[in-house]
């Protein structure tokens, strides 16, 4: 796995939240201080509609998505805060301003036993799961080829983060242009959310020893108006690696797959978080040209995550991000050791607030 170093990423408007350059608070054996942000952030949207549709254990769009491997939970969906028929206007739900946790974490499979991934999931809940208000976490390379076994870690995510706990995972099947589906290696874990909509969005294909196929996994509460997205991108790309120009079409393919999908959920009036190991630092090197992350989305800003590993949020019309912070100012965010290919789970928490 790669690790670069993170480079700091602009914005226009004032007060944004930066990927870096700010302390983060390490969690875990081993960890370093890694890069951070604070303050509020005002991001314009766009204009609202109707909530997706439901379906018992996800729903089936985009992609012929249905919802496999979770704990079950609540699968209605919601039309993210219109007034009710025929009642005045009772403004917008404090149920979407709520403070959250997301979480970013690729469990990779580097590992000689199931204990150690059990470790590295153990710690992914330990610093987590205390945290107030609800709880998102975006997963990535589980059940890909690891040495526990064909569905040892979706199993070990399902009992480390149990419905009897109030927690929810969903996996859910995509469809690739063949017509063929398969479960995804992306899944979603979350906690303190309800109205659950569910699907899979085929990215990039699979290449027999570089890639599986590759999905981005969509997950909708309407309780919170908030679209989850979770994505892992092709390896390789911008490393130098083998057969790098094929390595470049399947990433970019990804990307705008990506790109859409934050598009579709945004113009729906949601609030957006997207997690996910892209495979792409944020520094320029002889490999990786400069580019812009933030590119996914005009609105769009990276509040956690660093080297290849991303968090990035997109307030919904008239909506701004704003990391919480702690008792001496710091932002709550951080990583999470995990002692496996070298990558760090990371965290951070804030709200999606009025402007």
């Amino acid at each position: 796995m790669l690790l670069a170093v993170s480079l700091g990423l602009g914005c226009a408007l004032s007060g944004c939240v930066d990927s870096d350059g700010i302390d983060d608070e390490d969690t875990g054996i081993g960890g370093t201080a890694l890069d951070g942000g604070g303050g509020s952030v005002g991001i314009g949207g766009s204009g609202l509609s109707d909530g997706g549709s439901a379906s018992e254990g996800g729903s089936s769009s985009e992609g012929g998505s249905s919802s496999e491997g979770g704990n079950g939970g609540d699968t209605t969906t919601g039309s993210g805060g219109e007034p009710p028929a025929g009642g005045a206007d009772p403004g917008p739900d404090p149920a979407f301003e709520v403070e959250m946790t997301f979480t970013t974490s690729n469990i990779g499979r580097d590992y000689a036993g199931a204990g150690t991934m059990i470790a590295a999931l153990d710690n992914v809940g330990d610093t987590v799961g205390p945290k107030a208000g609800p709880k998102w976490i975006g997963w990535q390379e589980i059940n890909e080829s690891d040495p526990c076994g064909a569905s040892c870690e979706i199993d070990a995510i399902n009992n480390r983060f149990d419905d009897a706990n109030g927690w929810d995972t969903r996996r859910p099947k995509g469809t690739r242009p063949d017509g063929g589906t398969e479960t995804v290696k992306v899944p979603i874990t979350f906690k303190g959310a309800a109205g659950i909509d569910v699907r899979a969005k085929f990215a990039s294909p699979g290449w027999a020893g570089v890639s599986p196929t590759r999905f981005v996994t969509v997950v909708y509460s309407s309780e919170r108006n908030l679209s989850v997205l979770d994505t892992h991108f092709i390896a390789g790309a911008w490393s130098c690696k083998s057969q790098v120009e094929k390595r470049k079409d399947y990433w970019k393919q990804a990307w705008q797959v990506l790109k859409g999908e934050v598009d579709k959920e945004h113009d729906k009036g949601r609030n957006v978080i997207v997690t996910g190991d892209l495979n792409r630092p944020r520094a320029e090197n002889g490999c990786n040209p400069a580019w812009t992350p933030t590119s996914l989305h005009a609105g769009s800003i990276v509040i956690g995550g660093t080297g290849i590993d991303y968090v990035f949020a997109l307030p919904a019309e008239g909506y701004k991000w704003v990391v919480s912070k702690k008792a001496d100012g710091t932002p709550k965010k951080g990583s999470i050791n995990l002692g496996i290919d070298g990558h760090k789970a990371h965290w951070v928490t804030g709200k999606f607030a009025l402007k």
